[in-house]
């Protein structure tokens, strides 16, 4: 797994700047090495970052362990590119499959926890069938309507929704505290009212 890596001034390619590198640990978060460079540039034949006049010091809990300063260097586990720091930020929700998917995986890099973020992952696919769960349940309500009244058929249909959103945001809730696998919580649904619509077709006189 990649080390946690919190950057309080990202440096820009060909530009003089501070760079603070503090690289930590993913199991407890604890802060294990300081890189501190007073200029740095991305090398593209290197494809790494090239730091100038700074030094490192690498920490056991709170004691420093070693102190090296530096005219010149490299750090070969420092290959995050220029572009890497201006990433556009958005929320999970304005993010598409692809995107999301890379955040996860970027999150997952860093020891936090991100199983929330796969039960979204999965609803991106999930959540938009739910049309078509509705409407294969609508067919043996539809079928039935001239014997019980429009207005029997319109609170079946509110009941059936308001069913669906409950059972919907249940089975999220259990995904988002890792009670159901992220694949389970967000496909339960759909295949739970899938199942129901077509035991009822079935079941409809012909």
């Amino acid at each position: 797994m990649r080390s946690i890596r919190f950057v309080t001034r990202a440096p820009a390619p060909s530009r003089s700047c501070t760079w603070t590198v503090l690289p930590g640990s993913p199991a407890s978060f604890a802060i294990t090495r300081r890189i501190h460079a007073e200029r740095a540039h991305w090398e593209e034949n290197l494809n790494r970052w090239v730091y100038e006049q700074g030094w490192e010091r690498s920490l056991h809990v709170s004691a420093i362990a070693n102190y090296r300063p530096f005219d010149v260097t490299t750090f070969p586990e420092q290959r995050e590119p220029p572009s890497y720091f201006k990433k556009e930020t958005k929320q999970y929700t304005e993010m598409n499959y692809e995107e999301l998917h890379r955040y996860i995986r970027d999150l997952q890099q860093s020891g936090f926890d991100v199983v929330r973020l796969k039960v979204q992952l999965q609803e991106k696919f999930a959540f938009p069938l739910n049309t078509l769960i509705m409407a294969v349940l609508a067919i043996p309500f539809s079928l039935a309507a001239g014997k019980r009244g429009a207005l029997a058929g319109v609170a079946t249909a509110v009941g059936i929704g308001l069913l669906y959103i409950m059972v919907s945001r249940l089975s999220e809730s259990m995904g988002n505290v890792s009670q159901l696998p992220p694949v389970v919580a967000a496909w339960a649904p759909d295949l739970i009212f899938g199942l129901a619509g077509g035991y009822l077709i079935l079941k409809v006189p012909t």
